[in-house]
């Protein structure tokens, strides 16, 4: 899977005021799939369907399934379009978890509390922080975007996810 180069100029100039699909990363920002599959995610991600009307469509450079494995799904190097305001500089990791009707913060505590994913989330998180130099008051949740010194959108656009809260990030965070 790639993220569609080909609409991203448009998107890019939009939203951030650059023509560039590149991505220099200096946040990472976590999610939860909703799903319970990571090929439930992949499958999402892959059929690129509009978002609020626009292309591209979702995506995130990883998926982490509940045993633990990543799975990369964009180069690193590449916008993604995880986290409104912040995908010009922001790398998305997606956790497999849903909700099964319950809060954000129930999912986010499965998720904490299943050690191999945990464990894995922590290490992917450290790795990426080591390559890119992304301090840990970078690494946010998606609930916490709209707060984030580096979020801009010129079209006005704000995230309305509730997954990962902070008090939830500040446990992932301790972890880091």
């Amino acid at each position: 899977m790639t993220s569609d180069a080909v609409k991203w100029p448009d998107y890019a100039r939009r939203h951030y005021g650059s023509t560039s699909a590149t991505l220099a990363p200096r946040v990472i920002v976590v999610h939860f799939t909703e799903s319970d599959t990571w090929q439930s995610a992949y499958s999402t991600f892959s059929q690129n369907v509009a978002n609020r009307g626009e292309f591209p469509g979702t995506c995130a450079h990883f998926v982490l399934d509940q045993s633990g494995v990543a799975h990369q799904l964009v180069p690193l190097d590449l916008m993604c379009r995880h986290t409104i305001g912040l995908n010009h500089v922001a790398i998305g990791i997606e956790v497999v978890q849903a909700t099964h009707g319950n809060s954000s913060s129930w999912a986010e505590q499965q998720i904490l509390g299943r050690p191999a994913q945990a464990q894995a989330l922590v290490a992917l998180i450290r790795q990426l922080q080591g390559r890119y130099g992304i301090a840990t008051t970078d690494v946010i949740g998606h609930a916490e975007a709209n707060r984030h010194r580096l979020f801009t959108d010129l079209l006005g656009w704000r995230n309305d996810h509730t997954d990962w809260s902070m008090a939830s990030m500040t446990t992932l965070r301790s972890r880091l």
